[in-house]
């Protein structure tokens, strides 16, 4: 009886050995793309092979008491994340404007075109790029009148810390500042005087999400605050904008996700009034 004892006992411990391995909770690295490492899908918080976006926007009517539909805005992407057009169409479902991107042979993006169709005008936006690859100007152009340039400084990742928007007879500058994730954390605004007017603050989840997003004046005074939720498993569920200066706050509920975990519709409240919704149809490559 003796001698059975210790292979029971080794068997046993085996047995136990093996549950307690394949009970063990797999873990999921969470990886954090930096802001300047983003695609276009990335830096929309879209997931998977996004092909096509049609987004239709909709105005509530509290006297008919139903949605009035505004326009169709139909984005189209690449394999690899990047935007290449974009078109609305109005309320009759007419083409009001297309936009197409063009990008160097290693996805930067080179310069866009926007074709109004309604006056016929044309919008070109054009990046200039310094030694190194990343973004060192921008010109904004209608038709053949420069609207504004910006020059921009970047860190060594090509993440911008620095924006010098030039207009006719003024610039306004804008300095970024990251976390150690290379997640915008801070974006102080300076009037043409280069006194510091305005200052944002942003903060992320632990999955790089932001949650927190707040707007002060010089003075510390807290103007405009935005509060992001979401679900355990990443779904986007409510979004809360407070404008303190006007008293305003609007409320976006998201209750409709695809498998994908993108949100396919948005209900802005204003108090307990319905104010708009976007729905949204999402193919996928």
């Amino acid at each position: 009886m003796c001698k059975n004892k210790y292979p029971f006992i080794l068997l046993f411990l085996l047995v136990i050995s093996s549950l307690s391995f394949s009970c063990k909770r797999k873990t999921t690295e969470i990886v954090i793309i930096p802001d300047a490492l983003k695609n276009h899908l990335q830096r929309a918080r879209f997931f998977g092979k996004v092909k096509t976006v049609e987004t239709d926007l909709y105005y509530y009517s509290s006297k008919d008491s139903l949605y009035l539909f505004s326009n169709k805005n139909i984005q189209y992407y690449s394999y690899d994340g990047y935007l290449t057009h974009v078109t609305v169409l109005d309320i009759n479902n007419d083409t009001a404007s297309k936009r197409t991107l063009f990008y160097l042979p290693d996805a930067k993006e080179n310069y866009w075109l926007d074709f109004n169709y309604r006056d016929g005008s044309v919008t070109k936006d054009t990046f200039i790029y310094d030694r190194n690859g990343f973004k060192s100007e921008e010109y904004l152009l209608l038709n053949d009148s420069l609207l504004y340039k910006i020059k921009y400084k970047t860190d060594a990742i090509g993440g911008v810390i620095e924006m010098k928007r030039f207009l006719a007879d003024y610039h306004l500058t804008n300095k970024i500042y990251y976390n150690t994730h290379g997640l915008v954390e801070r974006i102080d605004e300076y009037d043409p005087q280069n006194k510091m007017y305005k200052y944002i603050t942003l903060e992320y989840d632990n999955y790089g999400d932001e949650v927190n997003r707040r707007a002060f004046k010089h003075n510390n005074e807290l103007i405009e605050y935005t509060y992001t939720q979401y679900s355990n498993e990443g779904l986007l569920l409510k979004v809360i904008f407070e404008d303190r200066l006007h008293d305003m706050r609007e409320d976006r509920i998201y209750t409709q996700h695809d498998k994908a975990k993108n949100w396919l519709e948005e209900i802005s409240l204003r108090g307990n009034d319905t104010i708009r919704k976007r729905v949204r149809v999402i193919d996928y490559y």
